[in-house]
């Protein structure tokens, strides 16, 4: 018999729960019929405090109101607290999974203290390359490489695994409570197993706490007070996190710069939509009325979004064709694809190298749309 706590902070979420409820009750009927599966609800936002109207006839539904805004960590604290489970999960709010996510991950974690499994992220498949999956919870990977555990989504716990100083550090800032969680964890000596399937989804919605910059960056400072507070590395591996958490900082301001070239040119995309300058307009007027969309990202949807209704979409093409749900097909680079007009690259960098490589295999005509929206003037002038 199984036991089974999933524990999920709500702030401001109520339109998520009946998607939560649909998912846990979907894995239960994956489970043995003495197994034991609840879905705690832990409200963190003390002036909505959520309606008892939510039920289930599969599952154990509690829904724990606070008094106070904890923040996340002390969500997912005060759910463990209060759970039942041998075995836990911390789902965020708006996250995925598959209906076979617990009786793959309990089938995964064998005799160890957590199971992770393969995840979805911005409609890919985030473990492209095998070799970081494969070394993503060892103690040097970890420490001198950063955090490449998306979300605790991820990763099916056994309850006792959880260490003490995870839970009696509740951290102020949102974003990097995960984090310490495994740095507690390998610092204790918890063994990890890997789980190839593709399990959980993470949904970035942008209000997720992890594209907040700054609030990760103060998140993280506090997780490394904390590790240096309570001294779980010392010596080489002490001076390796800080060498790695001085190199993300390094990494980060990077990103920051990059994601100001991508915001440029979705402002400007924006701008040209608003002013009436659609692409679809500029494609029937060049001859292509079917067309297939490289990269099921942000703009592969956005741009889907916006062709649908007067252009043909046969499809997204992806090298990581692996979303767990898709309104059109979604084909990978070792697939047949579709016959069309054109295909449309949404990459906003590394496009070039891409233009290249679909021109060696397919017929059919190339287009950038950065590069349509780059050299695009509105029609007339808007501030």
């Amino acid at each position: 018999m199984k036991n089974i706590s999933i524990i999920v902070p709500i702030y401001y979420g109520e339109k998520y729960i009946p998607n939560i409820i649909r998912q846990a009750e979907d894995c239960r009927r994956y489970l043995d019929k003495e197994d034991y599966l609840e879905l705690l609800l832990v409200n963190d936002a003390p002036d909505a405090p959520l309606s008892q109207n939510f039920e289930s006839n599969d599952i154990h539904l509690i829904i724990i109101n606070t008094d106070e805004n904890i923040g996340i960590h002390g969500a997912r604290v005060k759910g463990l607290k209060k759970c039942q489970g041998e075995y836990v999960l911390f789902l965020d709010q708006d996250d995925r999974i598959c209906s076979e996510y617990f009786y793959s991950q309990c089938i995964s974690i064998e005799e160890n203290d957590a199971s992770i499994c393969k995840a979805i992220h911005a409609g890919e498949e985030y473990y492209a390359e095998e070799q970081v999956f494969k070394n993503i919870i060892s103690k040097e990977f970890v420490l001198g490489h950063w955090n490449q555990i998306i979300s605790p989504g991820q990763v099916l716990l056994r309850k006792s695994a959880v260490p003490d100083v995870w839970v009696e550090n509740i951290m102020k800032y949102n974003g990097a409570d995960d984090w310490l969680l495994w740095l507690c964890m390998i610092s204790k000596g918890c063994r990890f197993s890997l789980n190839d399937d593709i399990l959980y989804e993470h949904v970035s919605n942008g209000s997720n706490t992890s594209g907040d910059v700054v609030g990760m960056a103060q998140s993280e400072h506090e997780v490394i007070r904390i590790v240096q507070k309570k001294g779980l590395f010392q010596g080489n591996d002490l001076q390796l996190l800080m060498e790695g958490f001085f190199l993300r900082n390094l990494v980060r301001a990077r990103e920051m710069r990059t994601l100001k070239k991508k915001f440029d040119v979705f402002d400007k995309w924006m701008r040209l939509r608003e002013q009436g300058v659609n692409y679809s307009e500029h494609l029937k007027a060049t001859g292509i009325h079917s067309v297939a969309i490289y990269g099921c990202g942000a703009a592969g949807k956005h741009l889907f979004s916006e062709l649908k209704t007067s252009i043909c979409v046969k499809g997204f093409i992806d090298r990581n064709a692996g979303e767990l749900s898709a309104e059109i097909p979604i084909y990978t680079w070792r697939d047949t694809w579709p016959e069309v007009d054109g295909i449309i690259i949404t990459l906003m960098e590394g496009e070039e190298k891409v233009e290249k490589e679909i021109k060696e295999k397919a017929g059919a005509r190339v287009l950038v749309l950065k590069d349509w929206i780059m050299k695009t003037e509105p029609r007339f002038f808007q501030p």
